[in-house]
């Protein structure tokens, strides 16, 4: 099977996507993570978006033995949204309780003492919860939007005392963060986030707007570039069999994100089965 085709949305795209595709998989929670590493300072104008999506699903395979990156969808300081592993192939985001979830990593560290999330990133963060919600037909609460450190190592869910009286501890990491909307707690979600992604959820959805054209890689590798040009300075290689998305084409090259300059050259492109 190939790698998943990483595509970098705004918001209003996303959810023009969300709205226009079909999926499989019952979904009934949505399992909120950060990245802890890599946090803010780690996005550079060398190491972008895309290299960082990159980055996280080389560990995921080579150091977790997946079979992908883990997380369905990631969302950046930028406010931008980036899908990720296929919403119809369950997760790697809580061992244990996975089924039925999709997996959300925000870029960041959201612990005390740490990033202070932008303003678009946390607009991103209630809007997404929110257009997942109004998709797969969930009201926001402690069952249906969570938390991975209410869990522990086998996916069993800690009482809600334990969580609220900060006696979790080593137990879980503290994902995603001890700083996310005023806490990892229930108490904290429930006082501080539910709230706003119900009033996310009253908002008028988006209009549909931009369309791409899914095809493969079929080089053994190919380079990035930040024009379409072969002088351009490359800013990542992807592997054959990835997935792209192309947004545009100009002389015999393709532009594969729609926030970003990412140029390959077209010939090295197939479209898929």
């Amino acid at each position: 099977m190939p790698l998943a085709s990483f595509r970098i949305f705004s918001a209003d795209d996303f959810e023009s996507y969300l709205q226009s595709t079909q999926f499989s998989r019952v979904i009934n929670v949505i399992q909120n993570h950060h990245t802890w590493k890599p946090a803010y300072t780690h996005l550079t104008a060398q190491r972008g978006e895309m290299y960082w999506l990159e980055s996280m699903r080389r560990v995921h395979i080579n150091d977790r033995k997946w079979s992908d990156i883990g997380q369905h969808i990631t969302t950046f300081p930028s406010g931008n949204i980036a899908s990720c592993r296929p919403i119809d192939l369950v997760p790697a985001g809580i061992r244990g309780a996975n089924t039925g979830g999709i997996c959300i990593e925000h870029f960041g560290n959201f612990d005390i003492g740490a990033d202070v999330m932008t303003a678009s990133h946390q607009e991103t963060i209630i809007r997404l919860n929110a257009m997942l919600c109004k998709r797969f037909q969930l009201q926001p609460n402690k069952k249906t939007v969570v938390y991975h450190h209410w869990y522990d190592q086998r996916g069993i869910r800690f009482s809600d005392e334990k969580i609220n009286t900060h006696q979790v501890g080593n137990e879980q990491k503290s994902c995603p963060g001890t700083a996310f909307f005023g806490g990892n707690t229930i108490d904290a979600a429930e006082a501080n986030f539910f709230p706003l992604i119900e009033s996310a959820m009253e908002q008028p959805s988006a209009k549909p707007t931009v369309h791409a054209t899914k095809k493969v890689v079929k080089a053994s590798a190919l380079n990035v570039r930040l024009g379409p040009d072969k002088n351009e300075k490359i800013l990542r290689v992807i592997k054959k069999d990835t997935e792209v998305q192309v947004y545009q084409e100009r002389n015999g090259w393709s532009k594969i994100s729609n926030t970003a300059e990412e140029w390959v050259f077209s010939s090295l492109l197939t479209d898929t089965q």
